[in-house]
């Protein structure tokens, strides 16, 4: 599998030196330019050709622009966004000029790279956190016209896991993530999927036949 090429934009050292250490240990991405300074972003991007921004618009000298003019500035640049507070308002415009999903500056690992590969694959991806606030303030967060809903790699073996009955620690176990991270799939299916709760995520997951009634069946019994 060819490494998703990848640009990092971030003012604070620490920060980046973080996310260099969680991409470093990553085979299938490959950290191709890191900018510190926004007038140095257009240049950089252009040197490095990635496939996907993450860019911490919230740092300092960065500003909800940069991420607009990135994606203007290479077609097809998949960008992810990145802030300290949830400024739901401007979340909101930034997915509507195409904006690819967007974290906390505090997710775990384990929802950063997800991101990554989500949107190296065209896919939106939302941290729990961004999530929650977008669904409170304006309802799903995800639905863009009519278009069909795409579960990712990911979400769907999740949403096997949670078919055959497992907790989501468990299934945080079984795949080797964090129980945050499992949640975080879980509330990315549900808002694409317009389900709010578990029951929902079942029935889909039959209906679709991603898992038999009597497997599920099976597990329930086997587990009460």
């Amino acid at each position: 599998m060819i490494p998703i090429r990848l640009h990092i934009a971030e003012s604070n050292f620490v920060v980046r030196e973080g996310l260099k250490s969680v991409f470093g240990a990553e085979g299938n991405i490959d950290l191709v330019g890191i900018t510190a300074k926004s007038d140095q972003l257009k240049s950089e991007l252009m040197d490095s050709s990635p496939q996907v921004l993450l860019i911490n618009y919230g740092s300092e000298g960065f500003h909800e622009s940069d991420v607009v003019q990135a994606m203007r500035l290479i077609p097809g640049l998949k960008v992810i966004g990145m802030t300290h507070d949830c400024e739901v308002t401007i979340i909101r415009k930034l997915l509507e000029s195409g904006l690819n999903g967007h974290l906390m500056s505090d997710c775990d690992q384990g929802e950063i790279i997800d991101s990554v590969i989500s949107a190296a694959k065209g896919e939106t991806f939302f941290c729990g956190k961004v999530l929650d606030q977008l669904n409170d303030d304006f309802g799903d967060a995800t639905k863009h016209g009519c278009d069909p809903v795409v579960i990712s790699e990911r979400e769907l073996e999740i949403l096997q896991l949670v078919a055959q009955g497992l907790t989501t620690k468990q299934i945080g176990e079984k795949i080797h993530i964090s129980f945050h991270t499992v949640m975080t799939h879980r509330k990315n299916m549900m808002a694409k999927l317009g389900i709010n709760n578990t029951a929902g995520l079942i029935i889909y997951a039959v209906r679709e036949n991603l898992i038999s009634p009597n497997r599920f069946l099976f597990s329930q019994n086997t587990t009460s």
